[in-house]
């Protein structure tokens, strides 16, 4: 599915997308882990970690979302290098070294 957004909006989702990108990655480091500890018959403490999410799942998601914040960055700079300005300064005079 395709959508049309301006400049502005892209730039919006851009913005959510990173942070759902952070989130994701998160989500495959420990915070993903529940720890769970039982006693063995020896009476020695096992520990026994579970992963809540499948990583592989995770990382194809966190692809998926940076693949389409390039390609969002990607139309934004190529339609900024089309588009021209109208501003009143003179450039020149603005970059002129000093006397």
């Amino acid at each position: 599915m395709s959508e049309r957004l301006t400049v502005n909006g892209a730039m919006s989702l851009m913005k959510t997308l990173r942070e759902r990108v952070s989130s994701l990655k998160a989500l495959s480091q420990q915070v993903s882990i529940v720890t769970r500890q039982t006693w063995k018959a020896s009476g020695e403490l096992a520990e026994e970690t579970i992963p809540q999410y499948d990583v592989k799942k995770v990382d194809a998601k966190v692809m998926h979302l940076e693949n389409i914040l390039f390609r969002i960055d990607s139309a934004i700079k190529q339609k900024n290098a089309i588009t021209k300005l109208d501003i009143d300064v003179d450039v020149d005079e603005l970059l002129k070294p000093l006397e």
